[in-house]
C-alpha cells in the first residue's frame, strides 16, 4: 500500500572481536592487580583464593562492558562515548543489584555509566580541540597555515606565540642598545647583561643540541658571547 521500503545495508562493525578480546584482557590484569592489593590489604592467609576471585569479578565485569559497548556501537553504527555510557549503564546496574540489592541498580547505572561516558568523552579525539579552548589553550594559525597554540594565563608552563616572541626579542634588543648607548643606570646595565648572556648560553646550548639545564661542568665548555 505504502510501498516497498528501501533495502537497508547490513549492520557491520569490523575488529569488535579484537576490542572484546583487548578488553577483557586488560580486565584480567587489572584484577590481578587489585586482588593482590586487597589480599595485602586485609592481610588474607588465602591469598590465591582472594586474588582469584577479585579478579574473576573484575574481568566479568570489564568483558560484560566491552560486549555492550560493542553490541551498541553495532545498533548505532556510530563510536562515540554514549556507547560507552551505555556499557558502563548496563554493567553499573547488574554490579550494584548484585552487590547491594535491587534499590542501588539506578543509582550503579547513573554512576558507572557517568565515569564510562565521562572518561570516553574526555580522551576523544574529535574533543580535545573544544576541551583546550574551554580551559583557556589558544591556537593561531601562521601565515604559512601551520596552526600553533599558546598557553592560557593560569598555566604553570608560559607557551607564547612566534609574534610575541619575536616582539619580546625586539625589546631586549633595544634594553640592550640602551646599555651600549649609556642611557641607563648600572643597575639596570648588570641586570640587561645578566640577562643577556644567559640568553647566548642557552642559544649556544640549543645549537649543540643539548638541553637547557645541563650540570655545570658541561656548561664550562660551552663557549658564551659576552655583552
Amino acid at each position: 500500500m505504502f510501498g516497498v521500503a528501501p533495502p537497508r545495508p547490513p549492520l557491520r562493525n569490523p575488529g569488535w572481536r579484537d576490542r572484546i578480546t583487548e578488553h577483557t584482557a586488560w580486565s584480567f590484569a587489572g584484577g590481578l592487580v587489585s586482588g593482590a592489593a586487597y589480599a595485602l590489604y586485609t592481610e588474607s592467609l588465602d591469598f590465591a583464593p582472594a586474588i582469584a576471585a577479585v579478579t574473576g569479578n573484575i574481568t566479568v565485569i570489564g568483558g560484560a562492558f566491552a560486549c555492550v559497548k560493542e553490541t551498541t556501537r553495532l545498533v548505532r553504527q556510530k563510536d562515540d562515548w554514549v556507547n560507552s555510557m551505555t556499557g558502563g549503564a548496563v554493567v553499573g546496574s547488574a554490579c550494584a543489584t548484585v552487590f547491594k540489592g535491587r534499590p542501588y541498580s539506578p543509582a550503579g547505572a547513573f554512576v558507572f555509566g557517568g565515569i564510562a561516558g565521562g572518561t570516553h568523552f574526555l580522551v576523544a579525539g574529535e574533543n580535545t580541540e573544544w576541551l583546550c579552548t574551554l580551559v583557556g589553550f589558544r591556537t593561531i594559525k601562521k601565515g604559512n597555515g601551520v596552526v600553533d597554540w599558546v598557553t592560557p594565563n593560569w598555566f604553570p608552563i608560559k607557551r607564547v606565540s612566534d609574534e610575541t616572541l619575536a616582539s619580546n626579542e625586539i625589546e631586549f634588543q633595544m634594553r640592550v642598545n640602551a646599555v651600549l648607548e649609556g642611557r641607563v643606570d648600572s643597575n639596570e646595565a648588570d641586570l640587561i647583561r645578566k640577562e643577556y648572556r644567559k640568553r647566548r648560553e642557552v642559544e649556544t646550548l640549543r645549537a649543540m643540541g643539548k638541553t637547557v639545564g645541563e650540570p655545570e661542568a658541561e656548561r664550562a665548555t660551552t663557549p658564551k658571547k659576552w655583552l
